[in-house]
């Protein structure tokens, strides 16, 4: 832990120094319409409601919804146009990623992955924008909600056979420069929660608790993490009372079924 308060040392220093920050730019992009594989309810959702919340704080945003593979490039070379001369940047992913090899993707919305070649040809390295942001700014934010069960990655762990080790579960953590801060749905290589109302839970918490008055950008998401959690553990709860519910249920249900079949029995030999 002790990397991590020094890193974070670093980075609030460099948030004073950019307190007045003239010009803030943001890359937005929520993938729910996937072509090949089921669709995901929250992703466009949170895309909105996260570039709504960033317009408000200052940010020129550039925004993507339900991108193809050209759509995806598209919009991250129309972010890198507007990072010359910004102060802070900042980019926020809601969709199905990947990591392979240690390296992290995006998942257009057209993308199939039913093999290794595919992966070159399908999706996009998550670099390619960290270090455009890294080259260009000094102050770089970067919100991860791409930790989803991702039939895609089952679908390339699959056509690879032997190799399939090298698709991690979720995300893979990321390396990041001076002045940068990452912060995933879940931890690397863990699988978050989709959530069942507009937004996932790591969105709801960010949009509640980014650019409150008087807290500094670790705190945020300090209280960012710790409203997640309770919502994991409300759902694990939850999915346990419901589990053991319906067993409950079935077995009363097939003794109730045992005690009518005697009762007819009974009956039918009074």
């Amino acid at each position: 832990m002790q990397y991590l308060r020094i890193a974070l040392t670093i980075f609030l220093m460099l948030m004073c120094s950019q307190a007045f920050a003239e010009k803030r730019v943001a890359l937005v992009v929520g993938n729910s319409a996937y072509q090949h594989v089921p669709t995901l309810p929250n992703p466009k959702n949170d895309a909105g409601d996260m570039a709504a919340k960033l317009r408000d704080l200052g940010f020129v945003v550039v925004v993507g919804n339900d991108l193809d593979l050209a759509g995806v490039r598209r919009t991250i070379s129309d972010f890198v146009d507007k990072l010359d001369g910004a102060d802070m940047a900042l980019f926020y992913y809601a969709g199905h990623g990947l990591q392979v090899n240690g390296e992290n993707y995006i998942a257009p919305v057209d993308a199939k992955l039913l093999s290794y070649i595919d992966l070159e040809f399908e999706a996009v390295p998550m670099n390619l924008i960290l270090s455009a942001m890294e080259r260009t700014t000094r102050v770089n934010l970067v919100f991860l909600d791409a930790c989803r069960d991702n039939p895609l990655a089952v679908n390339l762990a699959r056509s690879m056979g032997t190799r399939s080790a090298s698709v991690g579960r979720g995300l893979a953590r990321v390396g990041s420069g001076i002045g940068s801060l990452i912060a995933f749905a879940t931890q690397p290589g863990n699988i978050a929660l989709d959530g069942v109302g507009r937004n996932s839970p790591f969105t709801a918490a960010l949009l509640r608790h980014l650019g409150k008055p008087g807290r500094d950008i670790t705190r945020e998401l300090i209280d960012v993490r710790l409203d997640v959690l309770r919502d994991e553990w409300q759902a694990g709860v939850l999915g346990q009372f419901l589990a053991h519910w319906r067993g409950g249920a079935e077995v009363a249900g097939k003794a109730g079924a045992g005690d009518s079949d005697r009762d007819r029995h009974n009956g039918q030999c009074c």
